[in-house]
């Protein structure tokens, strides 16, 4: 009997590896079901992503190029022209008014000192002239005294004459207030 019970339990293994074989067969039927369950599912989901992403992608390229083409972007390419406003503002004609030479000593702290002589042009509009030629001899005066406290080291060069220039300008446009000049032209400047 020792025999039959060895014979048999091997059998019986047999028969139980069998049964779970059939076991593990019949789980590996039902775990693929549930994953082919799930890929669907997720299949549906990823579906609905792309559909919802390619939507949102459309509708920013419709948005988007239906603000350019408001916004005027693509009237150049469309060949469309638009009115254009050009503003004119009628200043007058430039007029020009030389003064009379001007020389001046210069401050120097020696016996001998340096003079300068200058002709100068301004330019301004042509409703300031009048006020311009009425303040002629005030304006020469308020310049020659501006120069009388220069020394020739700060009229030297391009800087020298560049401030100048723009002190001139100062001067001139406080003296005939509210009118303006637009500008110096120098026809004579020489320092000796």
């Amino acid at each position: 009997m020792s025999d039959d019970q060895d014979d048999d339990a091997p059998e019986e293994a047999k028969e139980e590896g069998a049964g779970e074989e059939e076991d593990t067969e019949a789980g590996d039927e039902e775990a693929g079901e549930e994953k082919a369950e799930e890929d669907s599912g997720e299949g549906k989901k990823g579906g609905k992503k792309k559909l919802i992403i390619i939507a949102a992608a459309g509708l920013v390229v419709i948005l988007g190029g239906g603000g350019a083409y408001f916004a005027g972007l693509f009237d150049s390419l469309l060949g469309a022209k638009g009115p254009t406003l050009i503003a004119v503002i009628d200043l007058g004609e430039p007029v020009l008014h030389e003064f009379p030479q001007i020389k001046a000593d210069l401050k120097t702290g020696r016996c001998r000192s340096a003079l300068l002589r200058t002709t100068f042009v301004i330019q301004m509009r042509d409703k300031d002239l009048k006020r311009v030629q009425a303040m002629e001899l005030r304006i020469t005066d308020a310049v020659r005294s501006y120069l009388r406290d220069r020394e020739r080291s700060e009229l030297v060069g391009k800087k020298g004459e560049e401030r100048l220039r723009f002190d001139t300008t100062k001067i001139i446009n406080n003296l005939i207030a509210p009118s303006r000049i637009e500008a110096i032209y120098f026809k004579e400047f020489v320092l000796q």
